[in-house]
């Protein structure tokens, strides 16, 4: 299996952030397949890198995580481009645009997978069934094309317990990119974390794109968990605040008085 390009489209010009969403499938192959990381909120030429990376040879899949908004404006010419240029590349989005506008992004004719929801277990398979060039439709929170072009959509996964998981590979972004960059200053602190302690959410609020993702489904974090995290974050790279980015944060009250 050649490598794998994680991409994090960029969201904003001044404040880069943490790419918790790409770090979290980068987790899942961390050891078992080579990747690169290319992160559009630093790089004032996302696309060059990419094409870089691909023209080596030793890449054949695009992955991005993309949220309605801003990273569209990469995630879609960044992917039409790479489709048109290498045919062969295997392209699959995950995040919330994806998940929630998944026939847009199928008829698209330029992405090949869609991861929706969580993508711990399933980023892995995938890469494995293509590698092996095995049926996919075992797989759990995959979208995909079946040969006469109907989009399939698989069953949905239970949310996983988040202690279970791998941690997330800092070391290796910080390799592609110094951790230090992403420590921005807030009125929270001059070096702020950015960090996921769950998903998901346990309301189905009408105007929330989460809920048709998780169905009213919470999972978090421990608290002992998530303040080895910190600390971790705290000592080896120097942030001094941090910022919750979870959809709920507060979901279990005893989680939140012993994390406190």
């Amino acid at each position: 299996m050649k490598g794998i390009i994680l991409f994090n489209p960029r969201a904003t010009d001044y404040k880069p952030r943490i790419p918790n969403s790409v770090l979290s499938v980068a987790a899942s192959i961390e050891g078992k397949y080579q990747y690169a990381i290319v992160d559009g909120n630093i790089e004032k030429n996302p696309l060059q890198k990419i094409e870089e990376y691909v023209a080596t040879g030793n890449y054949n899949v695009f992955a991005l995580s993309a949220m309605p908004g801003p990273q569209l404006k990469q995630a879609i010419p960044f992917s039409k481009t790479i489709k048109e240029k290498y045919p062969l590349v295997k392209i699959i989005w995950g995040g919330y645009f994806a998940s929630n506008q998944s026939e847009v992004v199928m008829k698209s004719g330029f992405v090949d997978y869609i991861v929706y929801g969580p993508g711990d277990i399933a980023f892995l398979k995938l890469l494995h069934s293509i590698e092996n060039v095995l049926p996919v439709d075992l797989i759990p929170n995959l979208i995909w094309n079946n040969d006469d072009g109907k989009i399939i959509k698989n069953h949905k996964d239970e949310l996983y317990d988040q202690d279970a998981l791998p941690a997330l590979p800092y070391k290796t972004l910080n390799t592609f990119y110094p951790i230090q960059k992403y420590l921005g200053k807030t009125y929270l602190g001059t070096k702020t974390i950015a960090y996921h302690s769950s998903i998901g959410c346990p309301f189905k609020c009408s105007f929330c794109g989460i809920v048709p993702i998780y169905n009213a489904r919470w999972k978090g974090k421990s608290a002992q968990l998530i303040y080895s995290d910190i600390k971790y974050l705290k000592d080896d790279y120097g942030g001094n605040a941090i910022e919750f980015h979870d959809n709920n944060f507060f979901v279990s009250e005893k989680r939140t008085v012993e994390f406190s």
